[in-house]
């Protein structure tokens, strides 16, 4: 019986045994298993974590780098007004071409959205035909240099002889009135980038510029300092702007003397002095341009 006994407790020992070994088998096992699937769980995340990266980088790339170039086509509406003759000059029709590249200064985007520039347009060109002339005095506010009594009388002035040169047989206005001016602009910029490819951005430049006028029968040349201040929205590639320009100094002019018909064009003594009237004038541009922007 004790024999028995001895038996059946070292067979129930030895089942405890393999069943306790059995479990700690499994439990191991266990362990291996979620040790791999938090493995796997990190190299998905690292691995999402730069698709997202990559994205973004592309996305940043697409809306920055590839972005950074621009072409303008746009309107003008000015005026030119003389300072020393109270004359005023507006435009009848305009146009302007500007071309440059924005520097940004940052590689990434202040709270992921907005860039510090510079912008440098290594071209900017600018037409206008004057059409009206309005004809101030020197108490007329508007030119800077009256009492404070100005009231933009014009030609309804009391001192007005009536003269009309349109109807002047004698006055003969062959080249009408026109402006040209080439320069170059450069300043910063701040740009916001709210949602995906929309930027809304603002920019104040300065622009020396060289000028070239031709009022009747008068020449005028002249550096004038300018300076820009715009904002513009743009949509990937395309972007329209608004930017108002203005500034001044004194042209050189140059006219034909009138009164040189009869002299002798053989006489030796004459020069070019005799022919050609030089002087120099006190003029203001000020500018409203819209454009359109193509950006690449």
């Amino acid at each position: 019986m004790k024999k028995f006994v001895s038996v059946f407790a070292l067979a129930a020992f030895m089942a405890c045994g393999a069943a306790k070994a059995q479990f700690v088998g499994t439990g191991a096992e266990n362990n291996g298993n979620a040790n791999e699937v938090d493995s796997l769980r990190t190299v998905v995340g690292t691995l999402s974590k730069q698709v997202d990266n990559a994205n973004q980088a592309e996305l940043d790339q697409k809306i920055w780098k590839d972005r950074a170039k621009y072409f303008n086509i746009g309107f003008v509406k000015q005026s030119l007004t003389s300072k020393d003759d109270y004359i005023k000059y507006k435009s009848e029709a305009g146009v302007n071409i500007t071309w440059g590249k924005t520097y940004y200064l940052h590689k990434k985007p202040l709270w992921g959205m907005v860039k510090i520039g510079l912008d440098w347009s290594w071209m900017d060109f600018n037409y206008v035909k004057y059409s009206s002339v309005e004809e101030k005095f020197a108490y007329d506010d508007d030119f800077g240099d009256g009492n404070g009594f100005g009231n933009g009388w014009g030609y309804d002035d009391p001192f007005d002889n009536g003269w009309d040169m349109e109807e002047d047989e004698d006055y003969d206005l062959d080249f009408g009135c026109h402006q040209f001016e080439y320069g170059m602009q450069i300043g910063p910029s701040i740009t916001v980038n709210p949602i995906h490819h929309l930027k809304v951005s603002t920019y104040f430049r300065f622009q020396p510029s060289a000028s070239i006028m031709l009022l009747d029968d008068e020449v005028y040349y002249g550096f004038v300092p300018f300076f820009n201040f715009g904002a513009a929205v743009a949509w990937k590639a395309i972007s329209l702007g608004v930017e108002g320009r203005w500034g001044g100094t004194k042209y050189h002019g140059v006219s034909v003397n009138d009164e040189s018909d009869g002299y002798d064009y053989e006489n030796e003594d004459m020069d070019a002095s005799d022919f050609v009237d030089t002087f120099r004038q006190r003029m203001r541009t000020k500018s409203f341009r819209v454009y359109l922007s193509f950006r690449f």
